[in-house]
């Protein structure tokens, strides 16, 4: 089920407040570790990307390239954003939700400060089961003028069996989108990314395109940021969508995470038209091309 029209209404909301560091409970881990998933950042990927900015959370605080989410998501009902639902604890970053009486605190935070127009962004993560809460890694733009917007993890799944992307973009009056998705056991650590270019979007799942969209008209070309965010409601939507409903066998666990190990942003080496007539975005034959629903 796709949630993209919630994805984009969330981010509306002020990304103003810090980062909390209760949301795990108990005291912090602020062991210095290099990876907590196995696999680290690289500086740069296959002599064409060069990093520009890489976190891999080995400290207490949120930090200034980070804003916590605060309020309610715009037309969401369900839950709140707090910031005390994001910590940073043993080396991850940490995204929570934690249901209170009727009503879900969840954890979001922006990139907003590393802002850029085209690149290559990744992010390493696992996620807990959970029937009620979703989660949405995407861009955004700056501008706030939204669409466009570039969904490259989205999942609405209780079992986190997949993931799914998706492109918004405005033809005319009328908000368009299009999306792909992929099966993978995402409650293990997996490395999900995008690279964005001139009239191209290729959508990564540990290093490999598995989806592309190439389109002049319906590619953004304005600076963008990183949002990591949780919706929740997830059972209620289904069902107010027509959807199908929640099974009782589902997990709706009254807390669960999002565990993310680092995030990394990149820039080509060189420029994008010569990377472009290198060929290198057609090297991609398996990947999927996205379609509209």
């Amino acid at each position: 089920m796709s949630i993209a029209p919630l994805a984009a209404a969330l981010v509306l909301t002020s990304c103003s407040g810090g980062g909390g560091n209760d949301a795990a409970g108990g005291n912090l881990n602020c062991q210095h570790r290099a990876t907590v998933s196995g696999v680290a950042p690289p500086p740069a990927v296959d002599n064409i990307w060069q990093s520009v900015f890489i976190d891999d959370f080995n400290r207490c605080e949120l930090g200034e390239n980070w804003t916590a989410y605060t309020g309610r998501p715009d037309g969401d009902k369900y839950g709140k954003w707090h910031p005390s639902m994001v910590s940073i604890d043993n080396g991850v970053l940490r995204l929570h939700s934690r249901r209170d009486g009727d009503e879900w605190q969840i954890g979001g935070v922006s990139n907003w400060p590393v802002t850029q127009k085209y690149g290559r962004w990744e992010v390493r993560y696992k996620v807990e089961p959970s029937a009620d809460i979703s989660y949405h890694f995407l861009l955004w733009p700056q501008n706030e003028q939204w669409p466009p917007e570039i969904d490259f993890a989205e999942d609405v799944s209780s079992g986190r069996d997949g993931i799914t992307g998706f492109l918004h973009w405005r033809d005319g009056k009328v908000n368009r989108k299009a999306n792909a998705h992929i099966a993978g056991d995402f409650t293990e650590w997996h490395t999900v990314g995008v690279e964005w270019a001139p009239g191209v979007v290729r959508y990564l799942l540990d290093g490999e395109v598995w989806a592309i969209s190439r389109s002049a008209e319906h590619v953004p070309i304005t600076p963008m940021w990183m949002g990591l965010q949780m919706g929740a409601g997830a059972c209620e939507i289904r069902e107010e969508w027509g959807k199908h409903p929640c099974a009782a066998t589902e997990p709706r666990p009254l807390e669960s995470s999002i565990d993310i190990d680092w995030v990394a942003v990149y820039d080509v080496m060189g420029s994008y038209s010569a990377l472009a007539k290198s060929g290198y975005f057609d090297t991609a034959p398996e990947a999927s091309e996205l379609t509209e629903p």
